[in-house]
């Protein structure tokens, strides 16, 4: 008894110990690391307001991908030979707007998997676009027309 007392105090100290050096690099090293490499340093000046202290902090690289460069890797995930990729980037499309987001997620109904199907249609609907109205639209009767071509060779088996 008095031995696995040991063994979970031990078990305990040790998680402690690992949790305790990943915060210490997370905060310390990594700080450090981006001072060294000017790309982000928290600024000392605070913005105040009536009830919140909100500190400002310099834009770090990540910040600073731009919502194209964000789109056009949605756009191309869509190709990409994973399905689940080509379904987030439907999904993550849905919050974008222009013409080629509109053609990709068109093109994009015509998946052979149906989970990426779904999603680029929810996408176009959410985007609202004359264009992918007209796509929805022409991809739900050829959805009816295969379903009722399905149906009949089923009843014909």
């Amino acid at each position: 008894m008095i031995f696995l007392i040991e063994i979970e105090l031990k078990i305990l100290l040790l998680t402690s110990v690992y949790f305790l050096s990943w915060f210490l690099f997370e905060k310390v090293f990594m700080r450090l690391y981006h001072v060294y490499k000017g790309q982000g340093v928290i600024d000392t000046s605070v913005i105040r307001t009536n009830t919140v202290q909100i500190p400002v902090r310099n834009a770090s690289g990540v910040d600073n991908v731009t919502l194209l460069d964000q789109t056009s890797r949605y756009v191309r995930g869509l190709k990409s030979p994973d399905w689940r990729i080509r379904r987030i980037s439907a999904i993550q499309l849905a919050e974008k707007r222009g013409s080629n987001v509109v053609q990709a997620l068109i093109e994009t109904l015509k998946d052979s998997r149906e989970e990426v199907c779904i999603a680029a249609g929810e996408s176009l609907a959410k985007i609202g676009d004359p264009a992918a109205i007209a796509a929805l639209t022409d991809h739900v009767k050829n959805l009816e027309k295969r379903m009722d071509e399905d149906y009949e060779k089923a009843r014909a088996a």
